[in-house]
């Protein structure tokens, strides 16, 4: 039988669908890319570089793409509304089949095509078949390396040794082409974000275009998901579904130390952090309560102003209707705010934090919040670190201005999370709550929202305001981190304190003093306050081989009841110790049937795939 032909949903690709709408830069005015034949983009220099800024539209817009953010397949937040797929994850449903959410920026058929463009990409830049000028060649030709890199560690992460194909396949490409092995697919990473260094040196930084820091920053990224315990066989022996797979190589290290896999790590996050600069890093004591509360809200309110963001999507940059961005769609930070925001401002609740979150945040001197401390379980949101208020909103939190229609219900612009009885014996759902009187369908499950993202100069998104705060890809922040989790492993633990310090001071927290296995723990969990929503958790609990701490607890939301005290009077509620008797009880939630599955460290390649090239060899557990 005639071997079937490979195509990895190239179809669509036999001339570039590029459609870059929104943008305003002189050199995409030109003839629509649509309408130009793939071998006439490469001899027009306008043509050429509009071809390589469509490689970034593969990044979607990242973690604020959609309601469902990564953070909802972990500990660390909920999806409100069934039916889409996120029990795939937590509930360890997922498989061949696809029955589980896939998500655009990490998809194997979603970026499998834009690989494809990469690869033409470097084949023809190389070619030059234009006779653009060196330098341009050199920085598109960089940038071309930097975005094939990029989806190639997203596919990584997810699946570990994935098909790697270097020069672009045609529809008569025989359907051959097996699975590298892990260490390949990693070894390919590295070797194209090297060339896109050098190719980058001297372009001028920008935050929505790669250059040398961009890839400075994933290299980084990438040997720290590379040197983890995830593939260390080692530390994975206890795994049956990993222990017990045939092809080992695919997913692991079969060779080499992981300790120099730490130091190659720990040197690439340095070489970072000492080409540029984060954010109020410099501080030799903890800074304020409201300092630290304007540091952690100038981070994502300053977008790429801040020197924290190295890259990521801009609005100004990509506009609201780029092709893999549409903000009148379903996806786009504009609406980030509708997406998440609290239903008694006419938004939709779709990821919220859960309890597991917020409790990882400390109480303000930085002793660890516990509910069995009656103090602490009697105003759970009283004297806690920084971080959490400008992360999290919860009962009785500060917000916007009510819309006209709901300023009955709350007239003191404050979440109503709680429910509220008064001396008459009548209850006041909260205007917050999935039992309130606005849109309860839409209210969190949790009791709690994210405020981390949300634009709050801006007035509530109903019925369809946008905002500008861009999506982080990067941050310098997340590659300090991996220079601490990288002096951890290597036992240099002086080094990963003074670097772990500096982001405790901006946060408002004392100085570390734990060691060894505490000073491990502490760095987690730091890691995990300080880049929820940034696609990390998911990615982290993996690597950390910590799927069933993560996953194997019910969600649990904090239920508010409060109860007028006696001979006071209330005219609109609102929170107030002086008039009401607060009782928060933790208190598991009947939603999500949460059960980790180990077959979950790696995703399922999906049948469609390896129905197209049956050289390619499934994950284990699958």
């Amino acid at each position: 039988m005639m071997r079937r032909k490979y195509i990895l949903k190239l179809t669509a690709l036999v001339v570039f669908t590029f459609f870059i709408a929104g943008c305003s830069e002189d050199f995409l005015e030109t003839t629509p890319l649509a309408q130009a034949s793939e071998e006439n983009v490469w001899s027009d220099k306008k043509l050429a570089e509009a071809a390589v800024l469509d490689l970034y539209q593969g990044t979607w817009a990242g973690t604020m793409t959609r309601e469902e953010t990564t953070d909802a397949f972990t500990d660390q937040a909920v999806f409100t509304h069934p039916g889409r797929g996120v029990d795939g994850y937590t509930e360890g449903k997922m498989n061949p089949a696809g029955n589980f959410m896939d998500m655009q920026w990490m998809s194997w058929p979603q970026l499998y095509p834009f690989i494809r463009s990469a690869n033409k990409a470097i084949q023809k830049l190389t070619e030059n078949e234009a006779g653009m000028a060196p330098e341009l060649v050199d920085q598109l030709l960089g940038e071309a390396y930097f975005m094939r890199a990029h989806f190639y560690t997203q596919l990584m992460r997810q699946f570990g040794g994935v098909v790697l194909l270097t020069e672009p396949l045609t529809l008569d490409s025989e359907a051959n082409n097996p699975r590298a092995t892990f260490e390949a697919t990693v070894n390919q990473i590295i070797e194209d974000l090297d060339n896109a260094i050098i190719l980058l040196e001297d372009v001028p930084v920008s935050k929505a275009r790669a250059h040398k820091i961009t890839a400075l920053a994933l290299k980084s990224r990438v040997l720290t998901h590379a040197a983890s315990d995830l593939y260390e066989p080692s530390k994975t022996g206890g795994i049956a579904t990993i222990a017990g797979y045939s092809n080992p190589e695919l997913i692991q290290w079969t060779s080499g130390s992981q300790l120099q896999r730490w130091e190659a790590a720990k040197v690439a996050s340095k070489e970072l952090l000492d080409a540029t600069s984060g954010y109020k890093l410099d501080l030799t004591s903890p800074a304020s309560f409201e300092e630290a509360k304007q540091n952690t809200e100038d981070i994502w309110l300053q977008g790429y102003q801040n020197p924290e963001f190295i890259w990521g999507r801009i609005v100004d940059n990509f506009g609201f209707d780029s092709r893999t961005y549409n903000a009148t769609g379903n996806n786009g930070p504009a609406r980030l705010a509708q997406f998440h925001g609290p239903n008694g401002y006419h938004e939709w609740a779709g990821t919220t934090p859960t309890e597991a979150l917020v409790a990882k945040y400390t109480m303000a001197d930085g002793t660890e919040f516990d509910w069995d401390n009656p103090t602490h379980a009697a105003a759970p949101y009283d004297n806690r670190e920084a971080r959490m208020y400008t992360t999290i909103l919860f009962d009785g939190a500060p917000w916007k201005q009510r819309t006209e229609d709901v300023i009955k219900f709350d007239n003191f612009n404050e979440l109503q999370t709680g429910y509220y009885t008064l001396s008459d014996g009548t209850t006041i759902n909260g205007v917050d709550t999935r039992q309130g009187p606005i849109e309860d369908w839409n209210g969190s499950r949790t009791g709690y929202y994210f405020r981390k993202f949300m634009d709050p100069r801006l007035p509530a998104s109903w019925p369809g305001s946008q905002q500008k705060i861009p999506s982080p890809y990067i941050r310098y922040t997340e590659i300090l981190l991996n220079y601490v989790e990288a002096n951890i492993n290597l036992g240099e633990e002086g080094e990963a304190i003074t670097w772990l310090n500096k982001i405790r001071y901006r946060n408002g927290l004392p100085a570390v003093t734990e060691s060894g296995a505490d000073l491990y723990e502490l760095y987690k969990r730091e890691r995990d306050k300080e880049l929820v929503n940034e696609d990390a958790r998911l990615f982290d609990m993996k690597r950390w081989l910590e799927g069933p701490r993560s996953l194997n607890q019910q969600v649990q939301r904090v239920d508010i009841q409060a109860t007028q005290k006696p001979g006071t009077t209330v005219t609109n509620y609102r929170k107030d110790t002086a008039l009401f008797d607060y009782e928060y009880r933790p208190t598991n939630i009947v939603f999500e049937n949460r059960i980790w599955q180990d077959h979950v460290y790696f995703m399922p390649i999906k049948q469609e795939e390896i129905d197209k090239d049956p050289s390619i060899i499934q994950n284990p557990g699958y």
